[in-house]
């Protein structure tokens, strides 16, 4: 009797453990796509916040290969939606970085990116593109709005993450150090990259003054990342290649310094 109330015991705790499974599974596939829906929701807000609009439809969104620049559909990377910030852990999707080019500190490297455009006509407006780097506390993620008639002047930046330290580091966020960015130029007009957060003040009045953007005060370290998260993102491993695909494309002109 013993026995047969054990195994009796064993086949309801079996088929409760089978059915609850069931339910997760069900629940997980179920779910799947709203929270997708809610994952691009809150890119798009961070995007339309950054470029300053409120309708979602003004805004395409396209995916790229780092390191070619070339435009690809979301079906050549794998089934379902692209997740870039899933990929960048994803040993299929992404790759090691080495060393000494890995100036944000990211360690793998996605091998796809999302970006965003706001056109004017066949021309681009508005170029979105998101860029993330190793900061003092954490991982620092924003979106940089580039102007689309040279496609290296900054319009915006919109830090959308980060653990810096309040009062210090998180000080990145708020709109007078963002607003500092605005007509700040990416490369120099032989395309070298030139642009960089720097300790104190920008030199003003000087060629330098186009390149540099104030540093954030008591807060050298987060200055830095941000300085080098933007090196490595518009050098050859970020979206270097993709910037001169879109110039092939769409011929711009460069402004002069002053």
């Amino acid at each position: 009797m013993a026995e047969a109330s054990t195994r009796k015991t064993f086949f309801v705790a079996l088929i409760v453990a089978v059915a609850c499974a069931g339910l997760v599974s069900l629940t997980a596939v179920g779910l799947a796509e709203r929270i997708q829906a809610n994952k691009s929701r809150e890119l798009m807000g961070n995007v339309l916040q950054a470029v300053g609009l409120d309708d979602p439809a003004a805004v395409e969104f396209f995916i790229v290969e780092l390191d070619t620049g070339d435009t690809v559909a979301a079906q050549e990377i794998g089934p379902g939606t692209y997740d870039q910030r899933e990929a960048a852990g994803d040993p299929e999707l992404s790759d090691p970085i080495p060393e000494a080019e890995d100036l944000a500190e990211l360690g793998r490297r996605e091998r796809y990116a999302v970006v965003g455009l706001v056109r004017e006509g066949e021309r681009i407006e508005q170029l979105i593109l998101p860029v993330r780097g190793l900061g003092y506390g954490g991982m620092i993620r924003a979106f940089v709005v580039l102007d689309g008639r040279d496609l290296s002047t900054v319009r915006s930046i919109r830090f959308t993450e980060h653990s810096e330290t309040p009062g210090l580091g998180s000080e990145i966020t708020r709109p007078e150090w963002r607003a500092r960015w605005a007509g700040k130029r990416v490369y120099d007009d032989e395309g070298e990259l030139r642009i960089r957060v720097v300790q104190g003040a920008a030199a003003q009045g000087t060629p330098e003054a186009l390149y540099e953007v104030d540093g954030v005060s008591g807060a050298t370290i987060t200055s830095e990342s941000v300085s080098a998260m933007i090196w490595f993102w518009f050098g050859d491993r970020g979206f270097g290649p993709t910037l001169a695909r879109l110039r092939e494309q769409q011929p711009v002109g460069g402004s002069d310094d002053g």
